[in-house]
């Protein structure tokens, strides 16, 4: 088996990456849609989740806080054993540095991120009022997280950014997969008979596409302007807080904050139920709403170091196991678990092929895998070298042979 599947470049970084957002996200799915369902805050207030989502973002200014305090440090006697002249321009360097100055074109771009985030995280606060007074279980919940993969996949192909056979293969077979999956829990838990069906797929569908744009941009914003994940988050939740605040409060004076009875459709949600709930909050209850932030906090921050220490494929192993987890716990059919297992297994399997960490040997598959790219370019460095060292010995050669030659010459000359 060794000839045909190996194992290529596992990063314990990633590895603990992973594992803490395994932990920290079934925190926030046991907090969100398990713990006494019936005096949950989250499932009273609907946009206080999302309240608390962007404080986690908020939360970043803390390590963002560390990492300059650190920075500063290392700094200082670096700039103090240079020569008075030199000081100055190394000072400014040091002092004023790119990241901390972005032009007036990139704060817009930065706006435009923020806004797409809160739009999508929007349309999915709709998606779940939705659910919710339609009654809806979890069963009855549709996850396209594959068409998130194939909208980064499409969206960087316009980017030129090339792709190989076992990358394409993968990303084909993860979407194979994932339609047969969608296709099974919605024929099983007929989910197709549910009032708006057709709107909650096409809001899914834009809101994993938003997302997908969202990825990619704050991969960008990272990689080309030198803004680290901590100040990224926390830029975000500085322009989201205030906005989530503004619509709480805009919805609260519409007829969307308006309960007059239970059975008011148009009702959303008020900032001033919010305050009498949280009064009301047990001991546990407010233990588990302060720890909500941040989680999140540590959950986006986690993200952004996924981002940015590997490669944007690298989160859908994390999101993977988190859906995985959500969808295990509401199965009580024994073939459903092992079909979702099976589906979980083959999945993660074929994105591990992509992200090279199993290696495929056979059919050409391994031919453009980046050990094998980067030990061709230093193969070929190698033998250019080699070709200008017996070039370099072949003109010394020839220039001692015309100097031995020039001085026979002489000699002759003189005779």
């Amino acid at each position: 088996m060794k000839l045909y599947i190996s194992f290529g470049n596992l990063n314990l970084k990633y590895f603990i990456y992973s594992a803490l957002f395994s932990i920290v996200g079934i925190f926030i799915i046991f907090y969100n849609d398990y713990y006494d369902k019936e005096n949950n805050i989250l499932n009273k207030n609907n946009f206080l989740d999302l309240f608390c989502y962007y404080i986690g973002y908020l939360l970043n200014f803390i390590p963002e806080r560390i990492t300059q305090q650190n920075s500063k440090r290392e700094e200082k006697p670096r700039i103090n054993d240079l020569k008075e002249p030199k000081t100055k321009a190394i000072e400014y360097i040091y002092n004023n540095p790119y990241y901390k100055y972005l032009s007036t074109k990139d704060i817009i771009k930065f706006v435009f991120i923020c806004f797409i985030l809160l739009l999508a995280d929007l349309i999915e606060v709709t998606i779940k009022i939705m659910n919710t007074k339609e009654g809806n279980d979890k069963k009855k919940e549709i996850n396209f997280i594959f068409i998130e993969l194939l909208l980064i996949f499409l969206l960087s192909k316009c980017f030129t950014h090339e792709y190989y056979k076992h990358q394409n293969i993968s990303i084909l077979l993860v979407i194979i997969i994932g339609i047969i999956k969608t296709i099974y829990c919605t024929i099983k838990y007929e989910i197709y008979q549910i009032p708006n069906f057709a709107i909650i797929v096409i809001f899914n569908i834009i809101n994993y596409f938003l997302y997908s744009v969202y990825y990619i941009s704050i991969k960008g914003l990272m990689k080309y302007k030198f803004i680290s994940p901590y100040k990224s988050n926390f830029m975000i939740g500085v322009i989201n807080v205030p906005l989530i605040i503004i619509i709480y409060i805009i919805i609260t004076f519409t007829i969307f904050g308006k309960k007059e009875n239970d059975k008011n459709i148009y009702y959303i949600d008020n900032i001033y139920n919010l305050f009498k709930n949280i009064k009301n909050l047990d001991v546990i209850n407010a233990i588990l709403l302060t720890l909500l932030p941040f989680a999140y906090g540590i959950l986006v921050l986690l993200i952004n170091k996924i981002i940015y220490d590997f490669t944007l494929y690298h989160i859908y192993i994390p999101l993977l196991i988190e859906i995985f987890i959500s969808e295990i716990i509401n199965q009580k059919n024994d073939f459903d678990i092992i079909f979702l297992i099976l589906c979980f297994i083959i999945e993660l399997i074929i994105i591990l092929i992509f992200l090279e960490i199993i290696e495929i040997n056979f059919w050409g598959l391994n031919e453009n895998l980046k050990r094998n790219i980067e030990l061709r370019g230093m193969i070929d460095s190698s033998l250019i070298n080699g070709n200008d060292n017996d070039d370099e010995y072949n003109e010394n050669d020839n220039d001692n042979e015309c100097n031995t030659n020039n001085n026979e010459a002489k000699i002759k000359f003189k005779e």
